[in-house]
């Protein structure tokens, strides 16, 4: 089993059609391009709600093709950026929310990794 992507709770979501499943992987490759850029200035600005939608598109993409733990991590952010979470982003350093947005961010290269191998399959 692979650490970021279980292929069987992705295929269960297409009904284990697996041309489907391949084409959501590609659309998650091609489509859900992450940008950490765009999440560090956001954090920068202390635009939180910003924030929060960038990680919310991720999360739903991640648990689409069965990347739970992309899926909880993003969860987390977006629940910290909403002020769901306590503390909430108001109230965490800048050094604080990029360490969090770092960890996101290399969890989710290495998710696109196994997602790579997978398509290689």
């Amino acid at each position: 089993m692979e650490e970021y992507l279980n292929q069987e709770q992705g295929l269960s979501f297409v009904d284990g059609d697996k041309d489907l499943y391949n084409m959501l992987l590609d659309a998650y490759l091609e489509e859900n391009k992450f940008d950490f850029g765009t999440l560090d200035a956001a954090i920068h600005k202390k635009d939180f709600e910003a924030a929060a939608k960038i990680v919310h598109k991720t999360k739903g993409a991640s648990y689409q093709i069965g990347a739970q733990k992309i899926g909880d991590m993003a969860q987390v952010l977006e629940d910290i950026f909403r002020g769901k979470a306590e503390p909430p982003a108001s109230q965490r350093s800048a050094q604080e929310l990029e360490a969090l947005a770092n960890d996101f961010y290399a969890a989710y290269q290495a998710c696109l990794e196994e997602v790579k191998k997978t398509r290689t399959l």
